[in-house]
Formats: C-alpha cells, structure tokens, sequence
C-alpha cells in the first residue's frame, strides 16, 4: 500500500498571462482526474482577492457561528457551517468565478460550455469532531464524470486548519447504496483504507482543488483559532 501523490499542477507565467493551460498541464490535470478524482491548480487564484473576501466573509462566519440556529454540517462538534459568498460586484472576481484554467479542464472532462451551478463556501471553526467520510450526490449518479466541484480556502491549509480529506480513486467505486444518511458505511470505508489511503494536503492560499462529484471526501477539525473559509463552486 502507498499513499497516493495528487496531481499539482504550477501555472507558468505564459500560463498565467495568457489564461491558457500548456498542453503537458492540462493532460496531467485530466489524467489526474480520470485516476484519482481529483487535482490541484496551486498558483490559480490571486492571493489579494482572497484577502479582501476573507476580511469581509470571517466577521459573518462569527455571526452565523454564533447564532444557534445557523445548521452545522454533520453536527455541532465538527465546528463546520454552511456559509454563503458575497455576490457584491467588487467581491466577484474571475479567478474565483470562472477561473480559466478550470474551465479549460472542466470544458475537457465534461464538453465544451459547462455552466456553473452552485456557488457556496463552507467555514470550519476550531473543532476536535471530524466530518464522516461521504459524497455529495445521493442518487443513482451516472459512472462517468458528470459534475465537477471546484475548491478555493481563502487562506494556506493544512492538517492543522482543516484541509479536507480526500479519498484518491474513490469516485470510480462510488455507488450510492454504499452510503445512508452518516456517510459511506464505515466498513466500506475501513476495506478501501487498506488498499487505498485518504491524504489530506497541505497547499498555498492560491490553489485550486478540482474533484469529481462522486469522490470520497470529508471535512476535518480546524484545530486553530481562526476560521477557515472555502468556496465552492460546481460545474456541470
């Protein structure tokens, strides 16, 4: 058994300057995805745009945190709430958005013009609870990519603040009859550990984790003492 090394992908600065993935990137995001369900852009997002939405977006967590009826995914122990982003003008950035590069990955995993459907943040405050591991999606989904959920944390995470856990190749064995309503059955879950680890990466404020909606993931506690926000948006 090894643990599996996701795909990380650094934008060159042609890349960057033209908005345009090489051919050698984009192959090794697709071929990460394809395999393992997931990859990372590291350098996707301007740091200042996340500075300026995590001043504004922290105070409101506090305040959603702090209201008793704000709902806590998978109870009030993971310290995990359901937050929505600021749709003002001057906190919609493009990098966030409609990052390019993304979509050039998307457009290649799901066909030209994928339209984004969802757009959330989710905020994990300091917390000893661990999220179960689950899917997203529970229906009878399709074997094939057919939603892609793109990740931005406002800030550099680590084991220390919450990175979520990712479970490497688990999309292709997804099946909804392996979960209820806590997650994936934990012996299912406990039978794929063996052969095939979660990782939980430590990546840059920046970066950008594309998964597959069908992966295997779950949030982790935040064992700091300052929020950490991430946003979501979905494409199909």
């Amino acid at each position: 058994m090894t643990t599996p090394q996701l795909v990380q992908i650094t934008l060159s600065d042609e890349e960057r300057a033209t908005k345009t993935l090489s051919s050698h990137n984009l192959q090794a995001a697709l071929e990460g995805l394809h395999r393992d369900g997931v990859c990372v852009i590291t350098n996707g997002v301007d740091p200042t745009h996340l500075d300026k939405l995590n001043e504004r977006m922290v105070p409101e967590a506090k305040t959603l945190y702090a209201n008793p009826q704000t709902h806590r995914n998978f109870g009030s122990r993971t310290g995990n709430i359901q937050q929505e982003p600021v749709v003002d003008s001057s906190y919609m950035f493009e990098d966030v958005i409609a990052n390019p590069w993304a979509t050039a990955i998307t457009e290649c995993m799901l066909g030209p013009n994928p339209h984004l459907r969802f757009y959330s943040a989710n905020t994990a405050f300091k917390a000893e609870d661990r999220q179960p591991v689950h899917v997203d999606v529970h229906f009878d989904f399709p074997k094939m990519p057919f939603g892609l959920c793109i990740n931005i944390n406002l800030v550099a995470t680590s084991p220390e603040n919450g990175a979520t856990e990712l479970w490497p190749g688990s999309h292709r064995d997804a099946d909804p009859r392996d979960s209820d309503d806590t997650g994936v059955i934990p012996e299912i879950v406990e039978a794929r550990r063996k052969v095939s680890p979660p990782v939980q990466p430590s990546l840059p404020k920046g970066a950008i984790i594309i998964r597959d909606f069908r992966l295997w993931h779950a949030g982790m506690p935040n064992r700091t003492d300052d929020p950490r926000v991430m946003l979501v948006t979905i494409h199909f």
